[in-house]
């Protein structure tokens, strides 16, 4: 980007194409393999294991769990939940992770949207070994 504007770098990053979004939805890496060790951060991916930190599933005190949380008009609700994303929307920039659902007026489940920022990918999907490789080649590259 050319401009050292701050509301010109919004504006081209919501008009950059979606390719290049993607590679934005990136999460903290929090992992106890030894080959990640200087990985600080991932783009996150369908079938990475993530844990919520901040924002309406995150924080304890919760026995029920439907009947707590923000959304609900409630306390806040929910530990930390860990669980898979199940969904990514490169256009708003959101992850839809599995178990966050909340109901509509007319009683459908809809998927709650949750930033990347607000996660820490705790476990990498391992169905790519090649996303595997280049991300510990990117941990020994640093490390050194």
């Amino acid at each position: 980007m050319a401009s050292k504007k701050a509301g010109k770098q919004r504006q081209e990053q919501l008009k950059s194409p979606l390719h290049t979004k993607r590679k934005r939805i990136r999460a903290r890496l929090v992992s106890e393999d030894p080959e990640l060790l200087y990985v600080r951060t991932v783009t996150v991916r369908v079938g990475d294991e993530v844990e919520i930190l901040r924002g309406d599933f995150s924080h304890p005190n919760s026995i029920k769990s439907e009947s707590r949380g923000k959304r609900l008009g409630q306390a806040r609700g929910r530990a930390g939940i860990k669980s898979k994303v199940v969904e990514i929307d490169a256009k708003n920039d959101r992850v839809y992770v599995e178990g966050m659902t909340q109901n509509t007026a007319d009683g459908k489940e809809e998927a709650v949207p949750i930033r990347p920022s607000n996660l820490i990918v705790t476990k990498l999907y391992e169905g790519d070994p090649l996303r595997i490789k280049r991300i510990t080649e990117r941990s020994l590259t640093e490390g050194e």
